[in-house]
């Protein structure tokens, strides 16, 4: 009978409170907290509620207690998402955006579970490591052009000299070298939007020393 009980899908539908019935029911008959606990055991295997579980509710029936749900416990009203300290988050990364939960806790007087709840679910931010790249190029409008025209003008003349015309290229570059004070991953991290594109940053940074390199290729 017991396998015909566990091999039933109704056993599955039992929910907390209807468990606690059949304590209290099995109580009313007088039945002893061992006895009362075989039951679910049988039917509910290792989903039965404990022994312990089983005493707590006979104790509270045996106090009079009616209701068998659960006691509804005092909840914090949600206002560390308000529209103010959305506000004060949005202020607070104005200045810089790679500060940490904890700096902005500090300055908003939010916790920083509160912060990171804002920044994230509110505001859709993710921190984003910045990647490095060569340079950082202000490229204008009529340089990109001047570009293009002289990359047309290669072409033409090498459809027209060949080979003649790579060997009397002479390609040069030169650039500053600075002292290197890298900055770590962690330190590059800024708040962004999920779509916005990672941060970049070259891969020096300048100080007082640095030596100037001048390079030609043939």
């Amino acid at each position: 009978m017991a396998a015909m009980i566990e091999s039933s899908p109704a056993h599955q539908s039992f929910s907390r409170y209807d468990i606690r019935v059949i304590i209290k029911c099995s109580f009313i008959l007088r039945k002893d907290a061992s006895c009362i606990h075989k039951d679910p055991v049988t039917v509910l295997g290792e989903n039965a509620p404990s022994i312990k579980t089983v005493r707590k509710w006979i104790k509270a029936v045996s106090e009079k207690r009616g209701d068998m749900e659960d006691e509804p416990r005092p909840r914090r009203p949600v206002t560390a998402c308000g529209d103010a300290n959305i506000s004060k988050v949005l202020v607070s990364l104005s200045d810089d955006r790679r500060k940490t939960c904890e700096e902005i806790s500090t300055e908003t007087s939010m916790s920083r579970t509160s912060v990171f709840r804002v920044l994230t679910n509110k505001l859709n931010k993710k921190k984003k490591f910045s990647k490095w790249v060569l340079h950082l190029l202000t490229v204008t409008d009529e340089q990109k052009e001047s570009r293009v025209n002289f990359s047309r003008n290669f072409l033409r003349r090498f459809q027209t000299e060949q080979n003649d015309f790579l060997g009397r290229i002479i390609t040069g570059d030169e650039t500053w070298v600075y002292s290197w004070d890298p900055e770590t991953k962690r330190q590059s991290a800024e708040w962004r939007d999920f779509d916005e594109p990672r941060p970049e940053k070259v891969r020096r940074k300048q100080e007082a020393l640095k030596v100037m390199h001048m390079i030609f290729l043939t």
